[in-house]
């Protein structure tokens, strides 16, 4: 699972703690070290969890995730409210506030994963039901009923990325005749390749000699052109 997760706490070492331990899950991670920048981010570029200290300076936790809840453009993000102390009242402010989880410093792997992760899955269906009701307003039936849709017997079109030739050449043998299918050897180039070219499936090999695949595969996930392509992992 992938997503983009940002972090903000307004000391460096608990923000560096929690980006490696989210690095290692695949995560790609924004940082910011006080409550504007946060929100900045938050309104500028596509965030999927927030997870922020209560305790900073200035704007503190609650007061951001207020704002970031009180905002149409980023009320649907989950904010996962970090604080030092397990206490009630913090909860029922954060709660006020808006947030949609809490974790308690010091803060444990297993509940910093499983909550990041349900979260990212409700912020998925969140958006790919958000798209449907834009999409609804915005394309009118006729519109809809004139589209030509490809008939079901149509060949499809599939990227395979693997630097080995006799692997390649292997799949691109068993394949004839059944998809459309493109190679790219070099994993970078494949990445910009899916992103640029409407593929039904991409399939990645895991026998890079200095590439890690499961990187490719978050890297296609974070990507909203490619978020929903089937990927196959040759293992």
């Amino acid at each position: 699972m992938t997503a983009r997760i940002l972090v903000v706490d307004d000391i460096p070492a608990n923000v560096r703690l929690l980006e490696v331990r989210l690095l290692a899950e695949y995560f790609e991670v924004l940082t910011a070290t006080n409550g504007p920048h946060a929100i900045e981010i938050c309104e500028n570029g596509k965030v999927d969890v927030v997870l922020i200290d209560v305790t900073m300076p200035d704007m503190d936790g609650f007061e951001v995730c207020r704002r970031l809840k009180s905002d149409p453009a980023t009320s649907h993000i989950p904010v996962v409210m970090i604080t030092p102390l397990d206490q009630v009242s913090d909860r029922v402010r954060g709660l006020e506030a808006g947030a949609d989880d809490f974790l308690t410093k010091p803060v444990n792997d297993l509940q910093l994963m499983t909550r990041v992760k349900s979260l990212v899955r409700l912020k998925t269906l969140t958006d790919e039901l958000r798209l449907r009701a834009s999409t609804t307003r915005n394309i009118g039936i006729e519109e809809l009923l004139s589209r030509n849709f490809a008939s079901a017997d149509t060949t499809p079109k599939v990227l395979l990325i693997d630097e080995r030739k006799s692997s390649f050449e292997r799949v691109q043998k068993m394949l004839r005749g059944s998809a459309d299918l493109d190679i790219a050897t070099d994993p970078h180039a494949g990445f910009f390749q899916a992103a640029e070219t409407p593929y039904e499936c991409v399939m990645i090999s895991t026998g890079f000699a200095d590439f890690d695949p499961l990187r490719l595969c978050s890297q296609l996930r974070s990507l909203d052109r490619t978020r929903f392509v089937p990927i196959i992992l040759l293992a």
